[in-house]
């Protein structure tokens, strides 16, 4: 049965359920604007809605979006990334602790990758024409823990997956032609 049903702008992302609160991103091309909101789960109603507007809209598929990366959550704070933005950090009710800017950058279908968490520490991949990194922020301040370089990683879209092997946990990253796995901790490229 057809509970709710409401109108969004487009995006990509997978929508996330917390604590009765649906969290998606969206995109207005005729605006620039690349949008964060919250939806009340039993209504639809749309709870609160954090626009930015870019200058430079990083390039996408035709049938790509801006607003592709899922978001997400500890409980107590949400993570968002846009490709022509960067990675953003907001409490529940939608007001914004920190932003760390960064891109567009230079890849002809956008970002793909979504931001993933792992002890304190927000993790997000990118891997682009040039200039490819994996990085770790601080979940509470969004200072940088650690950038590692990924030079032979172009045009790679993917989400790092935390794997636990013989009682260490591992980042495990696959990229252009490699899997790898790096240390949560330092961000240390291990195999």
């Amino acid at each position: 049965t057809l509970r709710w049903r409401v109108p969004l702008d487009p995006g990509h992302a997978t929508p996330i359920l917390v604590n009765g609160k649906i969290f998606l991103t969206a995109y207005r091309a005729e605006s620039k604007e690349l949008a964060t909101m919250a939806l009340d789960e039993k209504t639809g109603k749309e709870l609160w809605r954090q626009p930015v507007v870019v200058e430079r809209v990083e390039q996408t598929h035709p049938i790509g979006s801006p607003a592709t990366a899922t978001p997400a959550c500890d409980g107590q704070r949400l993570f968002v990334f846009f490709g022509s933005y960067g990675l953003m950090c907001y409490d529940l009710n939608g007001k914004r602790l920190w932003e760390d800017r960064m891109g567009p950058f230079q890849d002809e279908y956008g970002a793909g990758s979504s931001p993933i968490l792992i002890d304190d520490k927000v993790v997000l991949n990118q891997d682009h024409d040039r200039d490819s990194f994996l990085a770790a922020f601080n979940c509470a301040t969004g200072k940088e823990v650690w950038k590692t370089a990924r030079p032979d990683a172009v045009r790679s879209y993917s989400t790092p997956a935390v794997w636990t092997h013989s009682g260490h946990t591992e980042l495990l990253v696959t990229g252009a032609l490699e899997l790898a796995s790096y240390d949560p901790a330092s961000g240390e490229k291990l195999w």
